[in-house]
């Protein structure tokens, strides 16, 4: 898949992804409603730790309301891919509900 960006009065640049990636960068970006535009752009200003747009370098912590974000957006996924049936904590319940039936 190639990704081209573009934002006013800027260079557009045009790279090569892996399309498996690529969807996953587009579901994300359309959960929180954002552009793969401007949520590349911002990871660029992190990565190079822009203090003009007060970014910080990637490897630094996410704030507190991006990790919690981006915790919800893994357990969709993680749901999204479970089997179906019965979860964990309803065979738990229903464990313990004979337990006290007895």
């Amino acid at each position: 898949m190639r990704l081209s960006v573009k934002k006013v009065c800027s260079m557009t640049a045009v790279m090569d992804i892996p399309d498996e990636l690529y969807q996953k960068v587009t579901d994300r970006v359309a959960l929180l409603g954002r552009r793969v535009p401007e949520v590349t752009a911002e990871l660029y200003e992190r990565w190079l730790g822009d203090s003009t747009t007060g970014g910080a370098p990637i490897s630094s912590q996410p704030s507190g309301e991006q990790w919690l974000e981006d915790w919800f957006c893994s357990a969709d996924e993680a749901i999204a891919h479970a089997a179906a049936g019965q979860s964990a904590r309803d065979l738990l319940l229903q464990d313990r509900n004979r337990l006290e039936k007895l």
